[in-house]
């Protein structure tokens, strides 16, 4: 592990000389006054994405020289891919489209056979992330299970996004290396509307949902007792949640484990943000710095504490490096990894909003 992470480092080390020597020319600096921003989040409103993007948005202008109007736009389809494809491929290349998509996206032409994306996630410029990430699986208290090992007695269904993203594959994951008896309904838009499905009854759980996500909601889902947490996803123990336990040590199988921490990886991007490939090299420095900057913004940092989130920032270089060295990982581990989560899910097909 010490080794990975030396590795990382230096590639992300590497990557913020390249472009710290590039020159910001007056004109790139002039670019955004008087210009708008759209930070596009692939899932729908309310959840825990766009509630990060709004974080940002309220703060990010100011810190980009000329100071832009910053507005976020919701573009749920796919868990974030239709929104990438978006933006890789339609959206103007200026810099004043960013994305935000759920954290699997850029890991999602890995780890499926059957990718939907219509970009190169090594070719995305990555702008940074508030937070690494800890995912946690719950179900619904009265559907009767109390634990994990309740997982292996009977089916559990689970809501997920769209096929190919986290919430759907890494149940199915887990269903093949460790046993447990998931089966996901996918097709949801995102966060709210799965959350809504939970205390429904409709599924008995969700299989991914992120801390960042469920802390600000944890007094009124879990400590009231509406929902059990039933284990903890990532590369280590969350230190608010020590006695949760982590997936991976509930197996004794060295290749397991390995499998499972390629896939949890994806966690430690948390909530990325990225422009296009094609953006100016200089307006990319730019919306790096600023992002770099609002991060240590400390009416960022209080509005983020009165909401409960967690800042605990990673860099577009040290993005850039995770995703490489994911990208690097040897064919039969993807391999592997990838037959896991070949399993379909069912798709729910959601209502249609009446006209006006």
């Amino acid at each position: 592990e010490k080794t990975m992470q030396a590795r990382l480092a230096f590639m992300a080390l590497s990557s913020a000389v390249t472009l710290a020597t590039l020159h910001v020319s007056a004109d790139a600096a002039d670019f955004y006054k008087g210009k708008q921003v759209t930070i596009y989040v692939g899932l729908s409103a309310g959840g825990g994405y766009d509630t990060n993007a709004r974080l940002v948005a309220r703060h990010i202008g100011k810190h980009i020289p000329g100071n832009p109007t910053v507005i976020v736009r919701n573009m749920p389809g796919g868990g974030g891919i239709v929104m990438t494809n978006y933006i890789n491929g339609v959206a103007a290349k200026d810099g004043t489209n960013i994305g935000a998509p759920q954290r699997g996206v850029p890991f999602e032409p890995l780890f499926t056979s059957t990718s939907h994306a219509k970009f190169d996630p090594l070719k995305l410029n990555w702008i940074g992330s508030t937070n690494s990430d800890t995912s946690l699986a719950v179900v619904n208290a009265g559907k009767g299970i109390k634990t994990w090992e309740d997982l292996r007695k009977r089916e559990v269904v689970v809501a997920g996004t769209g096929v190919g993203t986290e919430s759907v594959v890494v149940p199915y994951i887990l269903r093949n290396l460790m046993g447990f008896k998931y089966r996901v309904i996918a097709g949801y838009p995102g966060g709210s509307q799965m959350d809504l499905a939970l205390l429904r009854g409709e599924v008995d759980g969700r299989g991914t949902y992120s801390w960042t996500s469920l802390k600000p909601k944890y007094d009124r889902l879990v400590k009231s007792g509406k929902i059990i947490m039933l284990y903890q996803q990532g590369l280590k123990k969350h230190p608010e949640l020590k006695d949760i336990p982590l997936v991976q040590d509930l197996t004794d199988n060295p290749e397991t484990k390995r499998i499972l921490r390629l896939q949890f990886t994806a966690f430690e991007l948390g909530r990325p943000l990225f422009v296009a490939p094609g953006v100016p090299a200089d307006r990319i420095v730019i919306l790096r710095d600023a992002f770099n900057a609002t991060m240590k913004d400390k009416a960022l940092l209080g509005d983020a504490k009165n909401q409960k989130q967690e800042i605990n920032p990673l860099t577009g270089e040290e993005m850039t490096a995770i995703l490489k060295e994911a990208y690097a990982t040897p064919k039969e581990l993807v391999a592997k990894l990838r037959d896991a989560g070949s399993l379909k899910p069912d798709l729910k097909v959601m209502p249609k909003k009446a006209k006006k």
